[in-house]
């Protein structure tokens, strides 16, 4: 039999420094300890969203470098007109040189109201005239334009283009960013935003995974404690923000777009709800409601797990605490009302209605999509139809090959997300919800298109992906599967074609 090992003494009979570290650290309480270590989860999760980021953006350069697409882009009846060999004139902000391959159409309104404010006289404008809305390009471009003009950059929240302007002052001094227009600038700062925003989705991811995987096996002794993943949900957790970073439209968070951005805010406010963290998730659900329209839906996680508080008598807050978590519930939508009822959301209101003629109308969505799964099945576009428009979604007449691929994808994620939704409905029901309330609000816009980058905002995708990708063949195969269709739809959009 081995002789038990004593602890390592000097020749005074003093506990050595090794012995005496770990004394220290027995005596020393674990909060104390811990700092300045943090969790390997944590750690793998942030060199993971490192690791993409440098992938990805060094493949956009390279593959701007080696392919050159034939153009125009024909996807849609319009883009054939914004994607021709002729840089559009007046469109300074879509053609500066410093890192051109992380923007594309909406990222001009970002950058615009980043660098110049909503009434940039450089922006995309249109007139009322006899009426009817009117594009008339950039007004200090189109002498015939009358005086009266409204920016297109209205079309656009502010939470975005706010959190870029910080980070642009900064570069303004950095002596290697310094020289860069205001448009590179904005451009730099978008991405950044993008990327941290990024990073704060696939941390939320990680404790929402964290939290399904506690529930799935609860704890039921002291040694099953040790067993159960941390707070960033372990390996279930790394998986689920590996397959946030290679879903097909996950490139978009690293490009001048409010995806990043609002994803991170909204996960975060969806991960500390379901942990009854319910003021800090209204914090983070007050800032996604300036970012997307669907923010103020975080209302709904909000909501659940104010209930659950104040239905748990253990939690139960007591006298004039007990309206706290109502109060948080309600924050995100008091903010998107103050937004919407400003001259900023009237503004808005407006340029969405006159121009880009988008309104919330569930009826006419469903029949427009309705006759988009015709287009898809019968080879021929079906979307004009009398009760909507004469205008042709994918141009009319046989659909080009482009156009089936395309409708697919978006039909695809539409059906992925409410699967996914119905999937999570037991196990995390505000949540589900949420991503319920996303797919209807952006579905039912009647404009078909988007949905494959609108999904992205559905936290029970990627959950219920995971939860699937416990299985390995399962897991490899969509990660494969997944990998390759973002390696196409990025390179569309390096190149400035439309992806969604």
């Amino acid at each position: 039999m081995s002789e038990p090992k004593l602890p390592a003494v000097s020749e005074d009979g003093a506990p050595t420094e090794g012995m005496a570290s770990a004394s220290k650290q027995r005596l020393m309480p674990p909060a104390l300890s811990s700092l300045g270590r943090p969790s390997p989860d944590l750690v793998r999760i942030v060199l993971l969203w490192a690791a993409w980021l440098v992938i990805l953006c060094a493949f956009q350069i390279v593959v701007q470098a080696r392919v050159s697409p034939a153009r125009p882009d024909t996807v849609l009846a319009w883009t054939q007109y914004e994607t021709g060999t002729d840089v559009l004139p007046c469109r300074p902000r879509i053609d500066d040189p410093n890192m051109n391959e992380h923007v594309a159409f909406d990222s001009e309104y970002y950058i615009s109201i980043a660098a110049a404010g909503y009434d940039d006289p450089d922006a995309q404008a249109y007139s009322a005239t006899g009426g009817h809305a009117s594009f008339q390009g950039v007004p200090s471009c189109s002498p015939g334009v009358p005086d009266e003009w409204t920016s297109l950059n209205y079309a656009f929240m502010p939470g975005y283009p706010m959190a870029m302007r910080p980070l642009m002052a900064v570069e303004g001094v950095l002596p290697f960013t310094s020289d860069f227009t205001d448009t590179g600038k904005a451009t730099l700062a978008g991405i950044i935003v993008s990327t941290l925003g990024g990073l704060l989705a696939m941390l939320a991811l990680g404790r929402l995974m964290g939290y399904l995987e506690r529930r799935r096996k609860p704890a039921t002794a002291e040694g099953d404690a040790d067993s159960q993943p941390g707070p960033w949900g372990g390996a279930g957790g790394l998986r689920t923000a590996l397959y946030l970073l290679v879903f097909p439209t996950g490139f978009y968070l690293a490009q001048v777009y409010t995806e990043g951005l609002f994803i991170g805010l909204a996960f975060m406010a969806c991960a500390l709800a379901v942990e009854r963290k319910i003021v800090l998730a209204a914090v983070f659900a007050v800032l996604a409601s300036l970012v997307r329209t669907p923010g103020f839906m975080l209302a709904i996680p909000l909501a659940w797990a104010a209930l659950e508080i104040l239905r748990d008598r253990e939690t139960r807050p007591a006298g004039w605490r007990i309206g706290v978590p109502i109060a948080a519930a309600a924050a995100p939508i008091v903010a998107f009302v103050a937004w919407f009822l400003s001259p900023l959301g009237a503004n808005w209101q407006m340029v969405e209605r006159e121009f880009f003629t988008r309104s919330f109308d569930p009826a006419a969505s469903v029949e427009l999509w309705r006759r988009v799964l015709d287009s898809l099945l019968s080879g021929v576009d079906k979307t004009p139809g009398p009760n909507l428009t004469d205008y042709a979604v994918f141009g009319g007449g046989n659909l080009s090959a482009s156009s089936t691929v395309y409708i697919a994808l978006e039909l695809a994620a539409i059906a992925l997300g409410v699967a996914a939704c119905l999937w999570l409905l037991r196990r995390m029901p505000g949540v589900a919800l949420f991503g319920v309330g996303v797919i209807v609000l952006s579905a039912g816009s009647a404009a078909a298109m988007g949905m494959d980058r609108y999904v992205l905002a559905v936290p029970a995708i990627f959950l219920m992906l995971v939860w699937f990708g416990r299985r390995i063949v399962f897991d490899r195969a969509w990660v494969m599967a997944s990998t390759l269709l973002m390696g196409m739809l990025a390179m569309l959009f390096t190149f400035g074609f439309w992806v969604s």
